[in-house]
């Protein structure tokens, strides 16, 4: 992972403001899923997409139902923007509690930066029969409510692997996207990663293969400090027991 910091140290650190942007390339995506392929569609494709507000208004049914865009079908998944969330949340969506020190910002990083927004994947997989009209049904699945984190466990240099990782907390945790080959920048007031997409153990129950790249991301935000008091509290609860990490499946809906 290449870093570039800032001379003057900010030390004690959180982030406030800007987002994520997500590239899937719908190519890579569709071959990174093994599964029978409809000559007519991809295997598994990006059916629909919320940004914040759109998301936060719908509950978890009109996430699986609701169409911005008209139709079951395939939609781009270039550009796709997940913007910040602040300390304080609504509703399911996760709060931004993340903090660093500039100095050593993996070594140091805690808790979660959240992002508003929500996408949903369709499987071209048929595992049951419309019992009024006889037609096969796919399969969705609904991702949301998600948190940008760094995970040293996760972390892999052989295959690029960095150890930030996009979660699903949409029905429970499940990580969906690893950010691998990465390029981070702490300059000023101003954090950026870049690099590659690829699925996380989210999709291995719906015949992903772990791994795969699937697009690129850019994520920018700005970083604002934390009191020393606040900063000292927070570092002293890091150490305290482990945490119980379990690999979590995307819910799957069969519509």
């Amino acid at each position: 992972m290449l870093l570039a910091v800032n001379s003057t140290p900010l030390l004690a650190s959180s982030v406030n403001g800007g987002g994520m942007i997500l590239n899937i390339n719908s190519t890579d995506l569709a071959a990174a899923f093994t599964w029978d392929v409809d000559p007519d569609r991809p295997s598994f494709y990006v059916e629909e997409y919320f940004d914040s507000t759109q998301a936060a208004s719908r509950t978890s049914a009109e996430l699986l139902n609701d169409h911005i865009v008209a139709g079951a079908g395939e939609i781009s998944g270039i550009g796709r923007q997940f913007t910040v969330n602040s300390s304080i949340t609504t509703g399911l969506n996760k709060a931004n509690d993340f903090s660093f020190d500039a100095n050593d910002l993996t070594g140091t990083a805690s808790g979660a930066i959240g992002l508003g927004g929500a996408m949903r994947f369709r499987l071209n997989k048929s595992f049951n029969v419309d019992p009024i009209t006889g037609e096969e049904q796919g399969n969705r699945a609904i991702t949301g409510y998600y948190t940008l984190e760094y995970d040293a466990i996760r972390a892999d240099a052989t295959v690029g692997r960095s150890g930030w990782a996009i979660f699903n907390h949409h029905s429970f945790r499940a990580g969906i996207f690893d950010l691998n080959n990465i390029s981070t920048t702490l300059i000023g007031d101003s954090l950026t990663l870049s690099g590659d997409l690829s699925l996380a153990e989210g999709f291995d129950h719906m015949g992903g293969d772990f791994g795969s790249i699937v697009g690129d991301f850019s994520f920018q935000t700005t970083v604002v400090p934390i009191p020393a008091a606040v900063w000292l509290f927070a570092s002293g609860l890091i150490g305290l027991g482990g945490v119980n990490r379990r690999k979590r499946h995307l819910q799957v809906s069969h519509v």
